[in-house]
């Protein structure tokens, strides 16, 4: 029914979250930098000395998201999607909780082992207690800060429900902070709670793919556990990002770089609401959500390219819609023109 396009250059590509490509060589620097780091070989294992400098770089990142977490209880992993499957694979888990509409990554983790996964019914306000309760898993993955896909931010109220659920039922409470430190809000990690909770954040989402940066926080038996398998496996990072990351959030280059993301998303937020009024009153995020029932390939055969509800929810016509990456538009002028054509595609659609 559909032409497919893929890999005509004249689709714009706003289906893969990605941060906004700022015109800077602070990559290019700290990778030259770190190769001429004396007396270290890049071409062999993290040694320890490295490993404890990143945990201490760890350490004063997530002090940036309210956390103070002692570098002994921070695993590095190579992003956040490696530290899913290290908790969902070296823990026993044999129950797993997810959002009704999460990313497909999660559902592609939680397909993937043998494991009883149970959708988290959720309403605007992100998952529903109750649904967490009924659910009675060993663990859930919640993304209570701009929300994949629907970039909503759950209150602090629903945040402390959810962990008392969590600290009765025995659920352990994974946090997915992937675009946590776009947001000003702390991570419901950090609410005082009897729950028992992992904290996995990513610099991959918000600073550069490339770096392949995520850090796990936790306490006791969970993190140690954690930590042992993960340096006998392949979740480890490879030593030159390792030396990349360590200085940039030593120098404090990776504020400055979130600095700058926050103040172009808030500006292309901005233009997404000029064509979409129902998002004014949502914060500005990377990524929006359109409810709408056209299909994805519609908006391809528009010239632009978007994620369709599928890849979302394992009951995509219950949460029929759209996701939108902003962030990954080369520039505001070439998003103004994605969003007039996604904008045309939902009005046309409607009126069918």
């Amino acid at each position: 029914m559909f032409a497919s396009r893929m890999g005509d250059p004249a689709v714009l590509d706003l289906s893969v979250n990605t941060p906004v490509a700022m015109a800077s060589d602070a990559f290019a620097k700290a990778v030259e930098r770190a190769i001429k780091a004396p007396g270290m070989d890049w071409q062999g294992y993290a040694s320890r000395k490295l490993i404890q400098r990143l945990r201490l770089a760890g350490a004063r990142w997530l002090e940036t998201r309210g956390i103070m977490a002692r570098p002994e209880e921070i695993v590095p992993v190579a992003g956040g999607q490696a530290a899913l499957a290290a908790i969902l694979g070296v823990l026993d888990i044999k129950s797993l909780g997810i959002e009704a509409q999460t990313y497909s990554g999660v559902i592609a983790l939680a397909q993937g082992r043998a494991l009883k996964t149970i959708d988290l019914h959720m309403d605007g306000d992100g998952v529903l207690p109750k649904s967490l309760t009924d659910a009675g898993v060993d663990a859930a993955i919640l993304t209570p800060t701009l929300h994949n896909p629907t970039g909503k931010i759950w209150s602090k109220a629903r945040r402390r429900d959810l962990l008392a659920v969590a600290a009765r039922s025995g659920t352990l409470v994974i946090e997915d902070d992937a675009y946590g430190p776009l947001a000003d809000i702390e991570p419901m990690t950090a609410l005082p709670s009897g729950a028992s909770t992992l904290f996995v954040s990513t610099l991959s989402k918000i600073v550069a793919p490339g770096l392949r940066t995520a850090f796990i926080w936790g306490r006791g038996q969970t993190i140690e556990k954690l930590s042992s398998a993960i340096y006998a496996t392949g979740w480890g990072m490879a030593p030159l990002m390792m030396e990349v990351a360590v200085q940039w959030i030593e120098s404090g280059v990776v504020n400055e770089q979130i600095a700058a993301q926050r103040l172009e998303i808030e500006a292309r937020h901005r233009l997404a609401t000029a064509f979409f009024p129902e998002l004014r009153g949502n914060p500005p995020s990377p990524h929006i959500f359109l409810k709408t029932c056209a299909p994805a390939e519609l908006f391809e055969l528009a010239g632009v390219r978007v994620a369709g509800s599928s890849a979302f929810s394992r009951r995509p016509v219950a949460n029929a819609g759209i996701r939108i990456s902003l962030s990954a538009a080369p520039s505001r002028v070439a998003l103004d023109v994605a969003l007039s054509r996604c904008a045309e595609v939902t009005r046309a659609h409607a009126r069918l």
